[in-house]
């Protein structure tokens, strides 16, 4: 009976052994599938990230597209909302320029082409520009009525026998104005406004200067 006992006992050992090996090699086969898996989970995940990054690139890439269409737009939609600048007709002639107005068109002279300082005495050199001048106005504004105003800068006359700005700006205007009546405009078209340093311009320089301002309507 003994013997038997022992028998038995040595068996039942042998059983749970085979089992608990069995149940090990299950653990082990089933932590090697978990393990791929996990390694296989990890692998997606990068492929996302990649892709993740890839695609904020690209989204980057179409919004800097876009702004820089959107600002070409509107530089266009800016520039086809202004009218077209036609020429005034005293484009190319030295020391005037060209300037449309509504309702009129000016040929501003620059006061320091036209006269010394402080005189009221026509330069040589500024009679070829008043020469193309009023051919301009004989030409491409004939008949229109003509204002000649003169404009100084802001500086009080110290060396002049003009006692006021006012004074020698009225009296260049007139000396223009005469010039012009010369080379054939007619008199009767123009009249002279003085308007001393009441329209400064942006510099002394530019605010010295005689405008021929031409009706257009």
């Amino acid at each position: 009976m003994q013997i038997g006992s022992r028998v038995m006992g040595l068996m039942v050992l042998v059983a749970l052994a085979m089992g608990a090996t069995g149940c090990n090699n299950s653990l082990k086969d089933e932590n090697s599938r978990l393990h791929g898996e996990n390694a296989a989970l990890r692998d997606q995940l990068a492929e996302m990230e990649d892709a993740l990054q890839s695609a904020e690139r690209q989204r980057a890439e179409l919004a800097a597209e876009a702004s820089r269409y959107r600002q070409e737009n509107q530089a266009l939609a800016a520039r086809s909302s202004q009218p077209a600048q036609r020429p005034t007709g005293f484009e190319n002639i030295s020391g005037v320029s060209g300037e449309f107005r509504p309702g009129e068109v000016a040929a501003i002279v620059e006061g320091d082409v036209l006269f010394d300082s402080g005189k009221v005495v026509l330069k040589a050199a500024a009679k070829a520009s008043l020469d193309k001048v009023a051919g301009v106005l004989n030409s491409q504004y004939s008949g229109k009525t003509i204002r000649i105003e003169g404009h100084t800068d802001t500086d009080p006359i110290k060396k002049s026998e003009w006692k006021t700005n006012d004074r020698l700006a009225c009296e260049r205007a007139m000396a223009v104005k005469e010039y012009l009546v010369s080379k054939g405009v007619a008199g009767s078209r123009m009249y002279v406004a003085g308007l001393g340093p009441n329209r400064p311009k942006a510099s002394k320089e530019k605010s010295r200067r005689v405008e021929v301002v031409v009706m257009l309507q």
